[in-house]
């Protein structure tokens, strides 16, 4: 973006340059000390997600000025261009960034100000001043405000905070109590003030150094369980950052939902069922009478699932039957299939009732050619001697029993 010349605030908004007042208030949100934390952070991310765009966040503060007339009034109260800078700088850009902080990152946001309360009123903690020649004892913002142990000396040496994520290492991790929540009931309570406390000391002890509230906050958060949902759009920009790190696309799962499983598990339940409901129609036909059912069996087999796709004049002279009942025969089994079957059933499910009934029926023709060949041999038919009655004298020849 091109070097937009400063001019006057109150002649931007007396002559109502848009163009100019846009530029001018992009300027104020990159120079904003949360503005350029967050970009910080988000550069030092592993799995960075692009949430915050300076023009994004230009046009909010624009409009939200424009929503609550405070050009309007900057001009009916005689405002100088410090003033009016000031005030959408300190108040009305922090609080909408605070605003959307809170909004994006709720836990996160709660424990950072829990830590700055316990460490302002713990008895644990005190403030450590060691203002040096380039830095005033009154820091300009409270992240910079160096914090120990109470038992501390003020003129202990700050160490190097580069080492100290890898001094908590052994601090164990907090659990977190699903059980518990605040007074308004819509919020988990992370951790208790006391057991935040706790942590802090340990922190403390393990880099045996003071540091920054910035510093503490970080240490801190890295060892409680805060969780706060981040929501990436889809045609998110996925193109490598400064970094050369690829940008994550977080795509929508193709797979089936639980409640789509098991719908597709309760119409494969009713396809089988079906099945089976079918073949006990079949001798409801036959008046169960089971040589007949077997034939029906046998017809619906060389209609349907024959690879060989007999004619209807093989099929009757394979059973020894006539075309005609042959043709009876396919039409009651037609009339009952309709029956049976729903008009809501999908394709999916009549390809689950034709496996079934496929397998049911090979199930009961094996079984019926196992029983035709494997007979006991006191169940076959003995054979009847043949004796000729037409004469007296044969029938005296019968031999008596």
């Amino acid at each position: 973006m091109k070097a937009v010349p400063h001019k006057s605030w109150k002649s931007l908004v007396e002559n109502s340059d848009a163009t100019l007042l846009w530029q001018s208030l992009h300027r104020l949100v990159s120079i904003h000390p949360l503005v350029r934390s967050a970009q910080r952070n988000q550069h030092n991310s592993k799995n960075a997600v692009s949430l915050l765009s300076l023009q994004d966040l230009t046009q909010d503060l624009y409009l939200l000025l424009l929503e609550k007339s405070r050009f309007k009034h900057y001009v009916q109260g005689q405002m100088t261009d410090a003033e009016i800078e000031r005030e959408i700088f300190q108040v009305e850009l922090t609080n909408m960034l605070i605003g959307r902080l809170r909004r994006r990152q709720p836990e996160n946001y709660r424990i950072v100000r829990r830590i700055s309360a316990v460490l302002e009123s713990g008895p644990c903690f005190r403030v450590i001043r060691q203002p040096e020649a380039h830095q005033p004892a009154r820091y300009r913002q409270a992240v910079n405000v160096v914090y120990g142990l109470r038992n501390w000396n003020l003129d202990k040496p700050i160490q190097d905070s580069g080492t100290f994520e890898n001094l908590i290492a052994n601090i164990p991790m907090r659990i977190r109590n699903r059980r518990r929540v605040g007074c308004k009931g819509d919020s988990q309570i992370i951790v208790t003030n006391q057991e935040l406390s706790e942590l802090l000391v340990e922190i403390f002890q393990a880099i045996d150094s003071p540091a920054s509230l910035r510093v503490l906050r970080t240490l801190a958060l890295s060892k409680l369980p805060v969780y706060d949902a981040v929501v990436s759009s889809i045609e998110q920009v996925t193109e490598q950052d400064e970094y050369s790190r690829g940008w994550e696309k977080l795509l929508i799962s193709t797979n089936s939902c639980p409640e789509q499983i098991n719908l597709r598990r309760e119409q494969e339940m009713l396809a089988r069922r079906a099945a089976h409901d079918f073949l006990a129609r079949l001798d409801r036909i036959t008046r169960f009478q089971h040589p007949r059912t077997q034939k029906l069996w046998q017809i619906l087999w060389y209609y349907y699932f024959d690879p060989t796709e007999p004619s209807q004049l093989s099929i009757a002279a394979m059973l020894g039957m006539s075309d005609s009942s042959v043709s009876d025969y396919r039409r009651k089994m037609e009339q009952e299939m309709q029956k049976l079957l729903r008009p809501t059933f999908s394709p999916e499910q009549m390809s689950y009732f034709a496996e079934e009934l496929a397998t049911q029926l090979k199930r009961q023709l094996a079984r019926l050619e196992e029983t035709r060949w494997h007979k006991p041999k006191e169940q076959q038919e003995s054979a009847w001697p043949r004796f000729n009655y037409a004469s007296l004298a044969s029938m005296e020849a019968i031999p008596v029993v």
